[in-house]
């Protein structure tokens, strides 16, 4: 019989894991058991010293930086709970033939569906109408005028595959969009009914600006003073990818100057948000606890895929969700 696989779970969100624990019972063959170990914890040194036998590793917000992974020799697969790994060191992982994998399709309604939330509620003013209502006023003038759907336009930070969904929910309704994203050409936008923008052209175009980037160095502070320069003192911009896209300090500022509106935010730089942040007590401020994701269905979607990632490298096969392609030609 051979050594038992190790899975090593860094940390997750659920009161149990009777799902991962089935599927793993599924699929465990005779000559080679599987042996779970569950952390529970983000602390990187003991991370490091659970990891140094692991032939894989489950994670969701636990970073595994090149440390982890020099220390993790015998891990094959880093798999992580959710689409996004910018918790993964993904260039030091395919450096030492390690797969990364991630679950890039579970939550493509939820997170567009929050997005739409987001600005459809700011579009027509429901916060500020329920507020002014509740303290007892019976007044649809004291809140700004809003805009019909078909004159407003909603500007799309990314392509993938959330803002697509979440364009032909925006175009069937009835709204104007555009989108930047440089992987992406004109036509096949033109496809979606998305006109492609620079980022520049867009953010001062747009009434609602919705941003689907992943976070990378690229990436990070993307939208910034600069922009929010740019933008109408009349947008708004929602955030339900990651929180450091934004640079938070310049929003605050844009907020507070009434640069621009308002803002939605599903994410924040700092996660969880601190008591005592001034977001929290913004007016012109909508927030949710990184919820965008999250339903029954997606609930399931996301625990199925990120385990079967590391089954099927059990079984000798590549992993559905493989993020690092490249990583197969340095394997004999």
């Amino acid at each position: 019989m051979k050594k038992p696989f190790k899975i090593t779970i860094v940390d997750y969100e659920w009161p149990e894991l009777d799902i991962e624990k089935s599927l793993i019972q599924e699929r465990m063959r005779q000559d080679e058991p599987i042996e779970l170990q569950v952390l529970q914890t983000k602390d990187k040194e003991t991370i490091i010293e659970n990891v140094k036998d692991a032939d894989a590793i489950l994670t969701m917000y636990g970073v595994i930086d090149k440390d982890v992974l020099m220390a993790a020799k015998k891990a094959k697969i880093i798999s992580r709970y959710g689409i996004g790994v910018n918790m993964i060191d993904v260039e030091a992982a395919t450096e030492l033939g390690k797969m990364v994998g991630n679950v890039n399709d579970y939550c493509i309604d939820e997170v567009s569906d929050h997005a739409l939330a987001f600005i459809m509620s700011s579009a027509r003013r429901l916060f500020d109408y329920n507020e002014l209502t509740k303290k007892g006023e019976w007044d649809f003038k004291q809140a700004k005028i809003p805009l019909r759907a078909s004159y407003a336009i909603v500007g799309l930070v990314g392509f993938g595959k959330i803002p697509v969904r979440l364009a032909e929910k925006l175009t069937a309704i009835g709204y104007q969009v555009m989108a930047y994203d440089p992987f992406v050409d004109k036509e096949s936008m033109a496809k979606k009914g998305v006109i492609k923008a620079e980022l520049h052209e867009l953010v001062a175009n747009s009434d609602f600006i919705s941003v689907h980037v992943p976070l990378i160095e690229q990436t990070r502070h993307l939208i910034s003073s600069k922009e929010f320069e740019l933008m109408k003192n009349t947008a708004y911009i929602i955030n339900t990818a990651r929180g450091p896209i934004i640079d938070e300090a310049a929003m605050i500022t844009a907020l507070n100057e009434k640069k621009i509106a308002g803002c939605g935010l599903d994410v924040t730089e700092t996660e969880p948000l601190p008591q005592d942040h001034i977001l929290r007590n913004m007016d012109n401020v909508i927030l949710s606890p990184h919820a965008a994701w999250y339903s029954e269905t997606a609930f399931i979607e996301i625990r199925v895929g990120a385990i079967s990632n590391i089954l099927d490298v059990y079984d000798g096969k590549e992993p559905k969700y493989l993020v690092n392609l490249n990583v197969l030609s340095q394997k004999v």
